[in-house]
C-alpha cells in the first residue's frame, strides 16, 4: 500500500499483525520507547530528548543497525491513547517515516499491529535497492519485532 507523503512523493506501507494471549494492558508497557531494544533487533537504544516522556508532542532520538548500517533519526508522538495507540514520525534523519502501533483486544488476548510508511532519499536506482534489499530487512524486522514481543508477554 502507497501512502502520500506531504514533501511529495510516495510512502512504502508495511503492516504486519501478531495475536498475543494477554490483555493490552499486559503488551503496552514493552512498547514504551525506553523498552524498544528488548524486541526490536534494529534498535539501539531510544532515548527521549523532551521532558515530556510520554503522550502527544514527546520526542526521542533513535540509534539503530539495520541491514549492516547504521542509522539515527528523531522522532516525535503524534498520537498516544494509552494501552490502544501510539503513533510517530521522524523529524530528522535519513528517511521520512510514519509509524504506529496499535493494540486491540480479542477473545484470546491481544492483536498487535505495527505500520511504517516511509521513503528513503534514493535517486531512482537506490529506489530498486529499497524495494530489492531495504523493504525485505524492514518486513523481517517487524515480524521479528512482533515475534519477540509476543514471546516476552507470554513467558
Amino acid at each position: 500500500m502507497i501512502a502520500s507523503n506531504k514533501g511529495g512523493g510516495t510512502l512504502t506501507r508495511i503492516e504486519r499483525s501478531i495475536e498475543i494471549k494477554s490483555p493490552p494492558e499486559k503488551v503496552w508497557p514493552l512498547l514504551l520507547w525506553e523498552r524498544c531494544a528488548e524486541y526490536n533487533p534494529s534498535i539501539k537504544s531510544v532515548k527521549s530528548t523532551s521532558e515530556k516522556k510520554r503522550g502527544v508532542g514527546a520526542t526521542a532520538h533513535v540509534l539503530g543497525k539495520g541491514d549492516g548500517q547504521k542509522f539515527e533519526y528523531d522522532i516525535e508522538v503524534t498520537e498516544y491513547v494509552e494501552n490502544d495507540k501510539c503513533a510517530w514520525r521522524t523529524t530528522s534523519g535519513d528517511w521520512t517515516a510514519l509509524g504506529s502501533n496499535i493494540l486491540k483486544p480479542t477473545e484470546a488476548g491481544t492483536e498487535l499491529t505495527m505500520m511504517i510508511d516511509y521513503q528513503l532519499p534514493y535517486s531512482l536506482l537506490g529506489k530498486i535497492i529499497d524495494k530489492l534489499r531495504v523493504r525485505k530487512s524492514i518486513e523481517r524486522n517487524i515480524e521479528t519485532a512482533l515475534e519477540n514481543i509476543k514471546s516476552i508477554v507470554e513467558k
